[in-house]
C-alpha cells in the first residue's frame, strides 16, 4: 500500500485504510497539514498528525507580502503538494459533503472549548501571578 502513497509513507503514514479526513491552514510562514484517523473508542493510538511545512522567506516588501498577489506567488512545499494529491486520491469518493460539514463542525466547536479553557487557566494564572506580586 505504501507504493501508492510514497508521499505519505515518506512523511510516516502507515495506516491508510484508517485515515478519515484531513485539514490545510496556514499559520504564520507555515502550512498545516492535519490528518485525522478513525480510532475505536478507547483506543491508545493517536486520533490524528500534524505536519508542519515551511514557507519560503520573504523575498518582497512589506507593503507587497500583505496583499493577495503576494500570497499566490508564495510556493507551497513540494512534498505537501504530493501528499495533498495522494490524500485526495486515496479519500476522493469517500468523503461525503454533509458528513465532513458535520465533522468540520465538531472540530470547530471542540477547537473552540479548548481554547476557551486554555485561556481561561491562563488568565487565572496571570491573576494570581499578579496577586502575589502585591
Amino acid at each position: 500500500m505504501s507504493q501508492l502513497y510514497p508521499t505519505l509513507a515518506q512523511m510516516g503514514i502507515t495506516s491508510f485504510d484508517n485515515i478519515s479526513r484531513y485539514q490545510l491552514r496556514r499559520e504564520g510562514r507555515a502550512d498545516v497539514l492535519k490528518i485525522y484517523y478513525h480510532r475505536p473508542k478507547g483506543s491508545l493510538l493517536s486520533r490524528s498528525k500534524k505536519f508542519t511545512f515551511a514557507r519560503p522567506g520573504s523575498l518582497g516588501p512589506v507593503e507587497f507580502q500583505k496583499t493577495e498577489q503576494w500570497h499566490s506567488l508564495e510556493d507551497t512545499s513540494p512534498v505537501l503538494r504530493q501528499a495533498l494529491l495522494e490524500l485526495h486520491w486515496l479519500l476522493g469518493s469517500e468523503v461525503k459533503t454533509d458528513e465532513a460539514t458535520a465533522d468540520t463542525k465538531q472540530q470547530l466547536l471542540a477547537d473552540l472549548e479548548h481554547m476557551e479553557r486554555v485561556m481561561q487557566d491562563k488568565l487565572d494564572e496571570l491573576r494570581r501571578q499578579i496577586e502575589a506580586l502585591k
